[in-house]
């Protein structure tokens, strides 16, 4: 299913080559949808990348929120966002992703719409979701487990996340205990995360 205006691009394996190569530029991404990448894995190409962390569940939860994200990105550049779904974390037969795409002067009721789109009956499936726009210096990445959003960025951006979400320093230390009940099953998986993510000092 494609949003937006990529809407009208029907060829599911030109849809699916136009999304690889755009998803790559931030994110590393399996077309095997037996070798999922998503955390704990590092999802994000660079390495240099800071990696900020926030609650996760959504991109935004209201009008306020949405509007602050869109002047950050706005700010760095951005006119346009996608939101594509990491397909082979999800349980489904469909052999292409799930697409989102909204520009940066839109608002929350469009999002809650192209939300909708994505899930008629409850709003927006419980996924994994890579967001980004143009700028290959910052992606999102939209996590169910755990339920974070994992902000990837160039060191010069980290600041305006830090400040766009309230986050103080990575993130880590007001999630760690949030995160420790996500794995208690597999406390292995909390410590992959961290490595992966630099998230200790």
């Amino acid at each position: 299913m494609v949003i937006g205006v990529m809407r009208h691009i029907r060829n599911p394996a030109k849809q699916k080559m136009i999304v690889e190569k755009e998803t790559n530029k931030i994110f590393k991404i399996s077309s095997d949808k037996t070798k999922v990448i998503c955390p704990p894995d590092q999802v994000f190409k660079k390495d240099n990348f800071e990696f900020l962390l926030t609650i996760g569940g959504n991109l935004a939860d209201n009008e306020i929120e949405y509007q602050n994200l869109m002047t950050v990105l706005r700010n760095i550049g951005e006119t346009e966002f996608f939101i594509v779904e990491n397909i082979g974390a999800t349980e489904t037969n469909r052999e292409t992703p799930l697409i989102g795409r909204l520009s940066t002067d839109s608002n929350f009721s469009s999002f809650q719409k192209m939300g909708q789109t994505f899930d008629p009956n409850f709003g927006w499936i419980i996924n994994h979701f890579f967001v980004f726009g143009n700028n290959e210096n910052c992606g999102i990445y939209i996590c169910e487990y755990p339920t974070i959003n994992i902000i990837g960025c160039d060191k010069k951006l980290a600041n305006a996340f830090r400040d766009l979400c309230l986050i103080n320093g990575n993130g880590f230390e007001e999630l760690d205990e949030f995160i420790s009940k996500e794995f208690q099953i597999n406390p292995d998986l909390k410590t992959q995360l961290i490595n992966n993510y630099r998230l200790e000092n």
